[in-house]
């Protein structure tokens, strides 16, 4: 009996087996446009040999979960076909060889490619990818904030009452196929928050048990078992002066340009990150003037 395809895209992570050679480094880039660096960097990429599987190369915690969920897609009976998201190389399948490289949408990090989401999206534009998911599968996507605000373009192809599922990603992505990320899962599901994305797509796939993926039944026992096993969890952040508040305010403003000051305070507060509501709106006004 065949088995249903299922497409599943990823997040590359920051944490790979081998160091990349200073060329394949972001942070060696010349400064310039988004558009020249990009350029320079394909250059570069064209002249190193693919050396590991991207499914090799990558590591750590949030990987072995990756390898996790695709083990389970196919204990459920799928046969999965798994693309990942990468700032250094694109968007691939896990099998495809790569050199190792140094490369990331995270802003204020030594290898950070651009320094807000539209010339993120301009660098990812001109990166050679090398495969791309189709619509007509079922398909599980798991996206960081970052990941999903510059794939605004790969994520039209979910179109209204495609069976699809994101886990994480952001308000870009429609709500009828968003599952957003729930710290209050982490004890149920274990690990760190940088695996949750992952932890919980698995879960679901689990809960799924090969029926429908985004049927109503699938949907209705997870809001059961994600309602019983919530926990509120309760965090020991750390306290900010106003200069590293204000830096925040402006790195985050450039990366999500008109965010509010609600949401801004909950990014920094669920960044491990402590101010008091009405110094941080005094901070954000100073900051965002609108």
């Amino acid at each position: 009996m065949s088995r249903q395809k299922l497409t599943i895209v990823v997040t590359c992570t920051d944490r790979k087996v081998t160091a990349a050679q200073p060329a394949l480094t972001a942070r060696t880039l010349p400064q310039g446009t988004v558009q020249a660096r990009v350029r320079e960097w394909r250059r570069r990429l064209s002249r190193e040999q693919g050396t590991m599987r991207l499914t090799d190369l990558y590591s750590g915690e949030s990987w072995t979960q990756v390898k996790r969920l695709v083990a389970t897609a196919r204990s459920t009976g799928y046969a999965p076909d798994v693309f990942v998201a990468s700032a250094g190389v694109g968007l691939r399948r896990i099998d495809e060889l790569s050199p190792p490289y140094a490369a990331t949408f995270s802003v204020g990090h030594a290898d950070s490619v651009a320094p807000s989401v539209d010339e993120a999206r301009t660098w990812w534009s001109g990166l050679p990818h090398t495969a791309t998911p189709e619509a007509l599968h079922p398909s599980i996507w798991v996206l960081s904030e970052a990941y999903s605000r510059v794939l605004a373009h790969t994520l039209t192809l979910i179109e209204p009452g495609a069976v699809a599922v994101v886990f994480g990603g952001s308000s870009n992505v429609p709500d009828e196929v968003r599952v957003p990320a729930d710290r209050g899962l982490r004890r149920a599901l274990g690990g760190t928050v940088m695996s949750l994305n992952v932890r919980m797509a698995t879960r679901w796939l689990e809960i799924a048990e090969g029926q429908a993926l985004a049927g109503e039944r699938t949907r209705l026992a997870w809001e059961e078992w994600s309602r019983r096993e919530r926990h509120a969890e309760r965090y020991d952040r750390k306290p900010l002066s106003d200069d590293a508040v204000r830096e925040f305010i402006a790195n985050l403003a450039k990366l999500e340009p008109g965010v509010s000051k609600t949401r801004a305070l909950g990014t920094l507060r669920n960044s491990g990150m402590a101010c008091e509501q009405r110094r941080f709106a005094t901070l954000f006004s100073e900051v965002v003037k609108r």
